[in-house]
């Protein structure tokens, strides 16, 4: 048993550190609130632009976006996050990588320091860095978007995959990997509208083919976003129970300490009374 001024010590540190543990879960479960609502509603727009790949899929069933392709590399997008303590997130979303095919060879495009800097400690090449930031925004689904939608239309790669966590309640996850491109066959039945597209059908089949991409790469950063922000939340609540526990057992050891100083001060003051006698 230490001192009792080391163990105060150590109470107000075991506190400091809960001080900061509960503000930082306050703080991720506001953003995660945040986070969820962007994902809702992204849901619904990446909906309305299937349905139209649908459409007019019917007259483009031999363009490329449709066709697999047997020969070429892989392209890998990996949404990880920037920061640390946010539990088993980022080792799980590394994991899933190391075991994939594209950990090896193929296009790596990434989000998130701590992903960034694992891969680059392993000596896995990253071609394309996003950072994650506060809350993803529909300017980095873009980007990353016109970064790997030309590599496949020009043919330098064969598919592209989306690696991310998907967000099902805030004790539950999971990494999912989705194919972006080429797309999945169509199933429609209705029939083929008999429509005009303006510039040409091909066009506007491929500005969708785009946008449909961009909107799957958003979703997945903001799923993996509010992934990231419900771990931090379970982390962070279990640290601040730790530290609670931590500061009882503590507290404890100081009054077990402060009794035993007590008891040895009063048999000190008995033992010099009797020796006066």
């Amino acid at each position: 048993m230490g001192s009792m001024r080391d163990i105060r010590r150590r109470i107000k540190s075991v506190e400091s550190t809960q001080k900061i543990t509960r503000a930082m879960n306050m703080i991720a479960a506001s953003r995660l609130r945040k986070a969820q609502t962007s994902a809702e509603t992204n849901r619904a727009f990446t909906a309305a632009v299937w349905d139209a790949l649908q459409e007019i899929g019917s007259h483009q069933v031999s363009s490329p976006f449709w066709q697999p392709r047997e020969h070429g590399a892989s392209c890998y997008v990996v949404v990880g996050a920037d920061k640390g303590l946010c539990g088993p997130y980022n080792a799980n979303i590394l994991r899933h990588f190391l075991e994939s095919e594209g950990a090896g060879q193929g296009v790596h495009v990434v989000t998130g320091r701590r992903l960034y800097s694992q891969l680059q400690f392993r000596g896995i090449s990253v071609d394309y860095y996003e950072e994650s930031g506060d809350l993803p925004t529909p300017d980095q689904a873009e980007r990353i978007a016109d970064y790997v939608f030309p590599l496949f239309v020009t043919g330098e790669i064969k598919e592209i995959q989306l690696l991310y966590t998907r967000f099902i309640n805030v004790l539950s996850r999971e990494v999912r990997t989705v194919k972006l491109l080429p797309l999945d066959e169509f199933h429609t039945s209705k029939a083929g509208q008999d429509l005009l597209w303006e510039p040409s059908e091909e066009a506007v089949f491929g500005k969708l083919v785009h946008h449909y991409v961009t909107s799957l790469i958003y979703n997945g950063l903001l799923e993996g976003k509010a992934s990231e922000l419900a771990a931090r939340m379970v982390a962070m609540d279990a640290a601040t129970d730790n530290a609670d526990k931590m500061i009882k057992e503590l507290t404890l050891q100081y009054n077990q300490a402060r009794q035993a100083s007590i008891t040895q001060e009063i048999a000190e003051i008995v033992g010099g009374a009797e020796a006066l006698r």
